[in-house]
């Protein structure tokens, strides 16, 4: 109870002069996302998450069913790590307790996890900039399309952006109060370990968090800023311990989270040539698309790092060129690709409009220098990890969408100054 309140007063400067606000950000949240649900056409409207109908909705059902974490045909449930199914199966069983539908509860409950991103968009706005521009952050943030396009349907990056966002806004405005102890430092490593058991992608957030205390919580001695960093990793281990734990005890083998990492990348890879029923043609250069064949032929029996290693190693060394253009085409991708390949060429155009405008916040924040400056730092190496992870494997905008909210925050540099005051705080 100590820690709760300790929690609770750490965030009691940004929250007691803003709750207005806070309420009117929770209900615009909820206002927009059921107006676009209403009028989104019915043809756009299904549930499209592949990986939702093959894996998290059946383990959910399992558990729910006393059978355990299992996919349906009785194996151990761990191609991807059990955050989702969980969760699912905690929302199917709430539903069955109650007698609601079970859409509604997925519906309540994708209500609440966007509302609170939206408020922690607020909230993180807030350490840096007064009201009136903190609530344009989280207006762009809760108006923005793929924000919008993925609360069609359940979808695991709706919760781990909640974990993400409340665990940066943890830390954050902790070493911006000159708060940060090590029992925030382990909360905050815990958070994010949960966020690993949603998401894979986050397996790298912990040592970034860890750098933002180095470089950011100058008002303490080198050993201290060691000592909570460590406090960070350790809690981030805890979290998933058990997990690994179970894992190894399943099948006798050390894997990190989950079996996806080598088939995503495989996928990631032949993505133009591999043809599922729910993507369409991706135009790719005639030589990359060559190569893509190829690697989709030669992938059978590709199971292991080692053995994807070699592959692709094969390939730069027949051709190297073809091999760099490959990833420079992954990589742009990241940012307008979908799974289906569809709406690609509007996203483009949306993702240059944003972008544009929030590199050219970055840079004006950048020069104010002090903790903004270290904000900037932050959000961009968070950025450039996500783009590294989702370039290495499927190069879809989807998986760059958590680190969106964060370039956001940069937004109002390129207002007026009298809009764009900083906050007296940052």
């Amino acid at each position: 109870m100590k820690l709760i309140a300790r929690l609770l007063r750490l965030n009691g400067y940004l929250v007691s002069t803003t709750s207005g606000m806070i309420f009117l950000v929770l209900a615009a949240s909820v206002v927009i996302i059921l107006l676009f649900r209403s009028i989104l056409p019915a043809s756009l409207a299904a549930n499209e998450s592949s990986d939702y109908v093959s894996f998290y909705e059946p383990v959910a059902r399992n558990l729910l069913a006393g059978h355990g974490l299992v996919t349906n045909s009785g194996t151990a449930a761990i191609q991807y790590p059990p955050g989702f199914p969980l969760l699912l199966a905690g929302l199917f069983g709430l539903a069955h307790l109650t007698g609601l539908q079970e859409s509604v509860v997925l519906l309540a409950f994708t209500l609440l996890c966007t509302a609170l991103n939206a408020v922690f968009v607020f909230l993180l706005a807030r350490t840096l900039w007064k009201p009136l521009p903190s609530l344009f952050v989280s207006l762009v943030w809760m108006t923005y399309p793929i924000a919008l396009w993925l609360t069609k349907q359940p979808s695991s990056e709706i919760p781990f952006i909640s974990l993400f966002f409340g665990v940066f806004l943890l830390v954050w405005s902790a070493i911006v109060r000159n708060r940060l102890g090590w029992a925030i430092a382990i909360v905050s490593g815990v958070l994010i370990g949960f966020a690993m058991l949603v998401r894979p992608i986050a397996i790298g957030v912990g040592l970034i968090m860890a750098f933002m205390i180095w470089i950011s919580y100058t008002n303490t001695s080198i050993r201290h800023r060691l000592f909570l960093s460590a406090m960070l990793l350790l809690g981030n281990v805890m979290a998933i311990l058990p997990w690994q734990a179970w894992v190894h005890a399943k099948t006798g083998q050390v894997i990190l989270l989950c079996r996806n990492g080598v088939p995503s990348i495989l996928d990631g890879l032949t993505f133009s040539a591999n043809k599922l029923t729910w993507r369409e043609g991706a135009a790719l250069p005639a030589d990359v698309a060559e190569i893509s064949r190829d690697i989709l032929d030669r992938s059978q029996g590709v199971q292991t790092f080692g053995s994807l290693l070699s592959l692709v190693a094969d390939e730069t060394r027949a051709r190297p060129t073809t091999m760099a253009k490959f990833f420079a085409i992954k990589a742009a991708r990241s940012w307008y690709a979908t799974d289906s390949n569809r709406f690609e060429t509007p996203t483009i155009v949306i993702q240059i409009l944003y972008l544009t405008f929030t590199i050219w916040g970055s840079l004006i924040v950048w020069k104010r220098g002090g903790m903004p400056k270290k904000m900037v730092i932050t959000v961009w190496l968070m950025v450039f990890y996500f783009w590294g992870m989702t370039t290495l494997a499927l190069s879809i905008v989807r998986y760059m969408f958590p680190v969106m909210g964060l370039l956001f925050l940069f937004l109002p540099g390129v207002l007026s100054r009298k809009l764009s005051a900083v906050n007296d705080t940052a």
